[in-house]
């Protein structure tokens, strides 16, 4: 990210900027030799502190900001680099991406490999078939895509993926595999206008996916590249003289920005102000004229720091994640401080190895074979080894959508084949995920079928939605409304259907229950929408509201809570201790304590003894089959019950569900 090192500056009539030793035509000789000590800092700060929010220290929630500081650092070389070398008539495609490969393809495949090496063995069978993804997308620089399949980077899955980190290296290789066409076309008295130009198309995209997708905002070039071509602004600007000496004291007001902004913000609403703020401030310092030089040798071990820092970079997340697999529930602070070091030497050997040696080597066509060869072989190996660590638990984890992935409405409900294949049902399952993870169950005891109205996230409650700060924006929650209202439309329009089983998560709709997602409603009103704090008494009257509302056409209603959990994933512990893969704190049963259990869902219990006690609607838990002797088990005649920590996985529910007889339990039920 950025990394470049050895900067020097290089005069010219067009002023000062950054340049590389190894840059064609840039005869440092001749030039006032000049090293960027400030560039170093800013490159040791950014990676510091994305090391230690990765590591989960509390005093740093916005650590991952170093990630933006990164890509204004590279956006301003780079473009440093392709306006001197067209300016001398120097440049070429084929010397530019030459270096690039020497810099940056050494160090990232010694960690990819070594990675891939390490993940067989540390990683169950799940999580190995994306790593085989992720493995595929950092060879071909489009690692950012396929975690945007895969997973939030702020989620809890996230965590796990020991190539997580490459989407922002794949992203900045993005850039510079089309930045020097762009500029190399463009002619010099453009070039600026065209940089500023990114900035803004860019920016507003970023602001307008923000809104419908905030993961795809997060992860992709189109709206991210601001923040790069906010560098590449700034460099032009000063190779045209158009940038004045910063004052000093802007210039501490701007370290003092990139200090504190990660420390008092968290990652809702990423990218957005904070990440903004972050980057006009990088761009700020990284004008020519910081007077450091006299300070460099008090400063060296914060410049070694920047000078490392793409091998930091590099092999400090895979620890981590593989870490992260180990632990059940989560790593401890202290273990993942004691891997922080490790990174350190590793990073040092990495540097002093694998950087440092390969950094001139020579681009034969030997080397250009072992760099396709390579990542086809390692690539092809993992995707083989991938499909020998099946195992049966693996697929008990796979889908969780119910009768179809198609029944996760995105919007308004359609009785479509996949989700009413039998037009006699009479049982209709509505909810969020919880209902498509008991849909199977419900219909293997339905002989004549059901229909399933499902959506992720909404819950079966009339004019009441969740929102967040992140994916479930109010327009969002205005579609989850207007999906249960369609359910509405649908039941009223068939009276064959007389029986709805309604669940929901209720994690994001119960006060307190998940805090740090900062859950909010949009309650619809008869004057329109208006958003409010979570509140107790809004859900239950929801609920009251939905379920008098069915009762008024005619159908019985009840409701299944959800199953006992903790914060323990107790599949991919199943999973582990199957494929004999090691499990902290080892627990062969992977059962859940009734303690974390009650701790955990502490809220949601207490609202589900609030809606018995206000007899809304009659409840079906799961508590007395499962709990017993202090512990819930999470195995029942051999099949695995939940596909993560708290949703059924698909044979768990069919199976739950001959247990129980869930048939005449909805039956005897509903009213």
């Amino acid at each position: 990210m950025g990394w470049m090192r050895g900067k020097r500056l290089s005069p010219g009539r067009t002023g000062f900027t950054a340049v590389s030793a190894d840059m064609p035509g840039a005869d440092v000789r001749q030039a006032p030799a000049h090293f960027r000590v400030d560039i170093q800092l800013l490159r040791a700060w950014a990676v510091v502190s994305v090391m230690l929010n990765h590591a989960r220290l509390p005093f740093l929630p916005g650590g991952f900001l170093g990630v933006d500081i990164f890509f204004v650092i590279s956006g301003y070389l780079m473009t440093g680099i392709i306006d001197q070398a067209l300016t001398t008539g120097t440049f070429s495609f084929r010397g530019f991406y030459a270096r690039r490969v020497r810099r940056l393809l050494p160090a990232a495949y010694a960690t990819l490999t070594v990675t891939a090496c390490a993940a067989p063995f540390l990683l169950d069978a799940t999580e190995y078939q994306g790593f085989v993804q992720q493995l595929g997308g950092a060879f071909t620089f489009t690692a950012n895509i396929a975690l945007w399949k895969q997973t939030d980077y702020f989620g809890t899955q996230g965590v796990m993926k020991p190539l997580l980190h490459i989407w922002s290296l794949s992203l900045e290789e993005q850039y510079y595999l089309l930045l020097p066409f762009l500029l190399f076309f463009c002619p010099r008295r453009l070039r600026l206008p065209l940089c500023i130009a990114m900035v803004l198309v860019s920016g507003a995209l970023c602001v307008v996916l923000m809104l419908r997708s905030p993961s795809a905002a997060f992860y992709m070039l189109p709206t991210r590249a601001w923040e790069l071509a906010i560098g590449s602004v700034i460099v032009l600007l000063a190779r045209r003289n158009l940038l004045r000496s910063v004052p000093t004291l802007l210039r501490w007001l701007c370290v003092a920005t990139i200090l504190l902004v990660p420390a008092l913000v968290g990652e809702d609403g990423h990218p957005g102000g904070p990440a903004l703020i972050v980057c006009a401030a990088t761009a700020i310092l990284l004008i020519p004229g910081a007077a450091l030089d006299r300070a460099r040798q008090a400063l060296s071990p914060l410049v070694a720091i920047g000078d490392r820092s793409y091998s930091l970079y590099l092999v400090h997340w895979p620890l981590l994640a593989f870490a992260s697999n180990l632990f059940l529930p989560a790593t401890p602070i202290w273990v993942n401080c004691l891997l922080l070091m490790v990174a350190g030497l590793l990073a040092e050997l990495q540097y002093r190895l694998i950087e440092q040696r390969f950094r001139a080597f020579v681009i034969s066509t030997r080397s250009l074979t072992i760099l396709i060869l390579l990542p086809v072989v390692l690539t092809g190996a993992s995707a083989l080894t991938a499909r020998r660590m099946e195992s049966a638990d693996m697929h008990m984890r796979a889908g969780g959508m119910g009768l179809s992935p198609s029944c996760d409405f995105k919007g308004d409900f359609e009785p479509i084949r996949e989700c009413a294949p039998d037009r006699s049902a009479t049982i209709m399952v509505w909810g969020d995920s919880f209902a498509m993870a008991l849909a199977p169950g419900v219909a293997a005891t339905s002989p004549s079928g059901i229909v399933q109205a499902t959506r992720t996230v909404c819950g079966p409650f009339i004019g009441l939605a969740p929102v967040d700060k992140r994916a479930h924006t109010p327009k969002w929650a205005q579609s989850c409304n207007a999906f249960n209202a369609s359910v509405l439309r649908y039941l009223a329009s068939n009276p064959r259907i007389d029986t709805i089983v309604l669940t929901s998560a209720l994690a994001q709709y119960v006060p307190g229950a998940e805090p740090e997602l900062d859950w909010g409603y949009l309650l619809e009103t008869p004057t329109g929408f208006v958003e409010r704090s979570q509140d107790s008494a809004l859900l239950l009257s929801s609920l009251k509201r939905t379920v008098t509302t069915l009762q008024a056409m005619g159908k019985h209603v009840v409701m299944i809570a959800p199953p006992p959990a903790s914060l323990i994933d107790t599949a991919r512990c199943h999973e582990r201790v199957s494929e004999h893969k090691p499990v902290i704190p080892g627990d062969s049963n992977c059962a859940i304590s009734m303690a974390d259990y009650h701790a955990y869902r502490h809220d949601i219990i207490r609202f589900l003894h609030e809606v018995r006690a206000q007899n809304i609607v009659p409840l079906i838990d799961f508590d007395a089959r499962l709990c017993r002797d202090g512990n819930c088990i999470t195995r029942l005649n051999g099949v695995m019950l939940y596909r993560d920590h708290a949703h059924l996985s698909a044979p768990g529910s069919i199976v739950l569900s001959k247990d129980m007889d869930w048939k005449s339990l909805i039956a005897q039920k509903a009213r």
